[in-house]
């Protein structure tokens, strides 16, 4: 926490790999690349030069010698895409977990790419670029959409009107991109047979697949001299490789990503869409060099070509960018519970992505609870159905025979319900509901399982068994990196089929600044379970110790007991007592709206005694721009990392914990202040809307292996 003079949670050790693919541009390198401050960073510069020129070849070795630059020389020119994946295989062997595409005549401040490193490693699953302008101030890149009824790109700024209307979906471009290698592992190597334009679109299409998501920083800026590689040209002018390969490479993605119809509207309007190319360049270009149309033209007869036999063959399309399957199905959801903690809001939140999406969800739950009406309210159906909900309780003699008896009561409604409701896929919520995924792979559904544990200190046979369910699903959904490291040392074979999403979570109605000034007691709060395992007594003996010490502080504690775990509290109340706390300590129960309390706290404490497998409850304090201390353990890391106002803790240590509240208070002008630009990062990053939308594509996706 820079802000109060001690070390904020960082993003990880990730190299970045970044890689430039280069084609008769060493003077672009020279200028643009050569002059980034990189010092310091952890990046490895891979340049890949595709053969111009044996004089380029030349030139551009001894550049790559000069600055210390890994250079790959290709025998031949096999286009950008190709370049691309040679530069990223040079990346990974030198130890890359992350990459930068850049172009040649792109200039990128360190400052930025030292951002976009963050970020991907933040969020493995995004693809992310800065927003992009030429190098006379006008807006080259900010975002732009590809119209599926059409085949017509159009940026954020000029989508409206006539023919930007229909179906459309986000691509970044590989001027500047940003991304993690889970996701490009995942979504396959750029598509080589592009050559050169629309690899970009093709790629960013693909990654929707698996889970990716476009993201322009528009608080980010490079900038891009568009069309240096191609040597001068004046004003809008453009070239002829940039008509023939826009045309070609249109219709050769509908040819391979799209269904008949769609390709079929696409063949329709490729007249007006190559007569919009064309002209992209402006007219007086085409008076000067008619035979610009001439390479319109030829591409987009050659795309044509590939479009008609894709129509004859009428072959489904190419699964690896396929969107998902068509809404109006039915998805059978499995929760192992009805309360509103992490994994149940993160479920309500599933639901809300699926619904949207024109699917009939029914959600089986084992009882009642405060979910069921956020769950009909968010147009579900629910069912209760008894089911073996995996709990220690079952480690004991009796638990494992109840375990049994709600596996035998529950299997037959189990079946009815997978094979009335679960047509298009079957999500199971947790691995604690382990029989699910058998009697639906069973019955031939779709299964997803969505993993919230992460069970490193459990005894390995205990963890391999809570990690089976991950062997029969189609699709494994992680919440953070850290739960997915847990399950693959369990199942590592499973790691082509599991993908990280973080948790979308709703910020706040408003977001009400931090006190400016602490006045009276520093108002610490809890938020979480009554449980041994999240560390409450920890927070007592931090405010005990900080009493000790003669800071005046209170605290709050909102949650409770899991039904079977009264005597925690019991003991809870008693240290309470015994420490003469009883007027300091206030146990507000469950709290089903969590911002009221946030609200009127000054700091947060997330004590967890063992590993998390996220952090929701961190990521809450930060969209209530509350500082939050954590343990400096697992998922909490990752929930906490980049924010200012967040510091990690040794975990079960009360003094740390003391030390790091006062260190809070010794700055907390400059905390507070910093605790709103973090809200609104916060915001950015568990946005619910992407949350929903990846897990409604990762559910209903089509085509996967099993």
């Amino acid at each position: 926490m820079s802000a109060a003079g001690a070390s904020p949670i960082r993003d990880g050790d990730g190299l970045l790999g970044v890689v430039v693919v280069n084609y008769a541009s060493s003077h672009l390198l020279a200028t643009h690349l050569a002059a980034t401050d990189l010092a310091g960073q952890p990046v490895v510069v891979v340049v890949v030069d595709n053969w111009s020129s044996a004089a380029e070849r030349a030139a551009i070795e001894t550049l790559a010698a000069e600055q210390g630059w890994h250079l790959v020389a290709m025998p031949d020119n096999p286009g950008f895409g190709a370049g691309v994946n040679a530069g990223i295989r040079a990346a990974r062997a030198a130890g890359c977990v992350c990459f930068l595409l850049l172009n040649p005549d792109a200039a990128v401040p360190g400052e930025v790419v030292a951002e976009l490193r963050r970020h991907v490693l933040r969020e493995p699953m995004a693809l992310v670029s800065p927003r992009i302008r030429t190098s006379d101030g006008a807006d080259f890149f900010s975002g732009s959409r590809l119209f599926l009824d059409s085949g017509r790109i159009r940026g954020r700024q000029t989508a409206g009107g006539r023919i930007s209307s229909g179906p459309a979906v986000e691509w970044v471009t590989a001027a500047c991109l940003a991304l993690h290698d889970d996701l490009l592992r995942r979504a396959g190597d750029f598509d080589e047979s592009y050559f050169l334009y629309w690899e970009d679109v093709e790629f960013s299409y693909r990654c929707r697949s698996v889970g990716g998501f476009p993201v322009v920083r528009n608080d980010l800026e490079a900038v891009h001299d568009a069309g240096g590689t191609q040597g001068p040209t004046p004003g809008r002018a453009k070239s002829a490789l940039y008509y023939r390969y826009n045309c070609l490479n249109r219709l050769r993605f509908a040819a391979r990503h799209l269904p008949r119809g769609r390709l079929l509207r696409w063949v329709l309007t490729t007249p007006a869409v190559s007569r919009e190319i064309l002209l992209r360049g402006g007219r007086r270009q085409l008076l000067r060099q008619p035979a610009l149309v001439f390479a319109a033209v030829r591409g987009a007869c050659a795309g044509l070509l590939l479009a008609g036999a894709a129509l004859l063959r009428g072959t489904t399309p190419d699964r690896r960018g396929s969107d998902r399957r068509e809404p109006g199905g039915s998805v059978l959801v499995v929760h192992p519970g009805a309360e509103l903690y992490g994994s149940d809001r993160m479920l309500a939140e599933s639901v809300s992505g699926l619904v949207a999406d024109g699917h009939r969800v029914v959600v089986a739950l084992p009882g009642r609870g405060p979910l069921v009406p956020e769950l009909e309210g968010r147009g579900a159906r629910i069912v209760f159905c008894r089911m073996p909900v995996l709990r220690k309780s079952a480690l004991t003699p009796r638990g494992l025979v109840d375990l049994l008896a709600d596996f035998l009561r529950g299997l037959v409604p189990a079946c009815r319900l997978i094979r009335a409701v679960g047509t298009t896929a079957v999500y199971v919520s947790t691995v604690t509901v382990p029989t699910w995924s058998l009697v639906a792979r069973l019955l031939r559904r779709r299964v997803v399982l969505h993993v919230h544990e992460a069970e490193s200190g459990a005894p390995g046979l205990l963890r391999r068994l809570l990690a089976l369910p991950a062997v029969l699903a189609h699709r494994v959904v992680v919440n953070s990196r850290y739960s997915r490291s847990v399950l693959l040392a369990s199942v590592p074979w499973v790691e082509a089929r599991s993908v990280v999403v973080y948790n979308g979570v709703a910020g706040p109605p408003e977001v009400c600044p931090p006190r400016p000034r602490l006045t009276g007691p520093v108002r610490l709060l809890y938020v979480g379970r009554l449980s041994p395992r999240k560390g409450p007594q920890v927070a007592v003996a931090t405010l005990a110790e900080l009493r000790r010490r003669g800071i005046d502080a209170r605290l709050a504690l909102a949650g409770s007991v899991f039904p079977g775990y009264e005597w925690f509290e019991t003991g809870l109340r008693a240290q309470v007592r015994d420490a003469g706390l009883a007027d300091r300590v206030e146990f507000l129960g469950f709290v089903p709206d969590v911002w009221a309390a946030l609200r009127d706290a000054d700091v947060v404490l997330i004590p967890s005694v063992l590993d998390e497998p996220f952090g929701n409850t961190a990521v809450e304090a930060v969209l209530a721009a509350r500082p939050v201390l954590v343990s400096a353990s697992s998922g909490l890391l990752e929930a906490a990392a980049g924010y200012t106002t967040a510091q990690a803790v040794p975990p079960g240590d009360a003094g740390a914990w003391a030390d790091a509240v006062q260190r809070a208070v010794a700055d907390w002008p400059a905390l507070a202040r910093a605790a709103v630009r973090d809200a609104d990062e916060a915001r950015r990053r568990h946005d619910p809307l992407r949350y929903r939308t990846q897990i409604s594509r990762l559910t209903t996706a089509a085509g996967e292996p099993s």
